[in-house]
């Protein structure tokens, strides 16, 4: 019988958190083994888990439900090539610790709390409650007491936000948000990752001196394995199945690979020394990694591929867009004649008449790069769009609820 550590589950507040840094520091001081699967665990660890000290949720959506297990080694092997780019220092945990890119960050504060010899992890006293709606005002009252701590300890500060976090911070027009960004650009660094952040993001928030360090990476491999491009020692990356344009599935050797696979039915599935992920990306002669999107998401309309990134990329950064579209997401739904069709879920900008809202996407595609055959069909505009538990986008969720609004008998 394998006996777990499994905290209550988590709703942002500051003794949730609280409990589930203590889980983590039990891990990382080799105590104890920490289950936050989405399904109860097995009696009994199969053949090759034995070392499991950590299980997480995948962020799929979709089959059934498995959960990604992970050695000790494999996240300490993460944590030290963080360290070994950015520095030990003070984390301000900011994402949820359910999921790894949250988990990283607690872990990481106690590794620094090990290496240096402190008595505690680098992790601000008390834990902060995050339970409120993220945005700069928020940011900045949690941040600054961290930043003070920080200080203290004559170490730098550190914290990692998902791409959303970090716009809304370095694109808000309001006295807040220039307060924020002055408070983020005090951090040592800011690791991005999650999801796939805009360029013009990126570019904004280095031109106001934001330390933003872009993370590749995922549960499989504890988390970022890839910054800024470019694979620490130890990483080896490669592409399957090339095209003309030398884009193929990303394939990933590490010493921070998972065990593997878990499933709620018991039965187990290894990963062995390589992982095939699900990404489409290419390598450019000096190595540096560009990721496309998940080959899951890609569209294949009329028999001609869609990469849907590729569309949301052009609404970001639509001049004609500006101030209207808040966010969105590009999926394909099922078409008779074209096996599926491009779609889009939008969010607006307070104001904004929802009615006018496809016919001005529309209308702002034709005016891009974009290929006529690569513009959405229909645009419908919805209150959120779906997300997944770590704040990316739910592409799976997305394109139900384009298939339900387009055909809402379902037939």
């Amino acid at each position: 019988m394998t006996s777990w550590i499994r905290p209550a589950p988590y709703d942002a507040s500051a003794a949730s958190l609280t409990e589930h840094a203590h889980a983590i520091g039990e891990v990382m001081a080799g105590h104890g083994r920490l289950w936050l699967g989405p399904f109860d665990p097995p009696a009994q660890l199969p053949a090759g888990f034995e070392d499991a000290a950590l299980v997480v949720p995948t962020s799929g959506s979709t089959g059934a439900a498995k959960a990604v297990a992970l050695s000790r080694q494999a996240l300490l092997a993460s944590q030290d090539a963080t360290a070994s780019l950015i520095g030990h220092g003070y984390w301000l945990p900011l994402l949820p610790p359910t999921h790894i890119a949250g988990v990283q960050v607690i872990a990481r504060a106690h590794r620094t709390a090990q290496v240096l010899g402190l008595g505690g992890p680098t992790l601000p006293r008390p834990l902060p409650d995050l339970r409120g709606h993220f945005d700069s005002t928020a940011f900045v009252a949690l941040a600054e007491p961290a930043l003070a701590q920080a200080q203290e300890a004559g170490l730098p500060a550190l914290t990692s936000l998902v791409p959303t976090q970090l716009t809304r911070v370095v694109t808000g027009a309001t006295g807040a948000d220039a307060r924020a960004r002055a408070v983020l650009r005090r951090f040592t660094a800011v690791l991005v990752g999650g999801a796939a952040t805009p360029q013009e993001v990126l570019a904004r928030a280095r031109g106001q001196r934001i330390a933003v360090r872009t993370t590749y990476g995922s549960s499989e491999t504890a988390g970022g394995c890839v910054y800024d491009g470019t694979a620490p020692p130890g990483v080896r990356l490669r592409i399957d199945g090339a095209d003309d344009e030398g884009t193929g599935r990303l394939l990933v050797s590490s010493p921070t690979l998972a065990l593997g696979y878990l499933f709620a039915d018991g039965s187990s599935e290894a990963i062995g020394t390589e992982l095939a992920t699900s990404d489409l990306a290419s390598l450019d002669a000096e190595g540096a990694l560009s990721v496309l999107g998940r080959a899951d998401d890609v569209i294949i309309t009329g028999g001609r591929k869609v990469l849907p990134q590729d569309v949301e990329r052009a609404i970001d950064r639509s001049l004609m867009l500006r101030g209207l579209v808040r966010s969105a997401v590009v999926v394909g739904v099922p078409d008779a004649e074209w096996g599926q069709r491009v779609e889009a879920l939008v969010t607006l900008e307070a104001g904004v008449e929802p009615a006018e809202a496809a016919s001005l996407v529309r209308s702002a595609l034709r005016t891009t790069e974009v290929p006529s055959f690569m513009i959405p069909k229909r645009v419908h505009v919805v209150q959120e769009l779906p997300l997944l538990g770590i704040g990316k986008i739910d592409r799976s969720a997305a394109r139900r609820v384009a298939t339900d609004l387009t055909d809402p008998a379902g037939g």
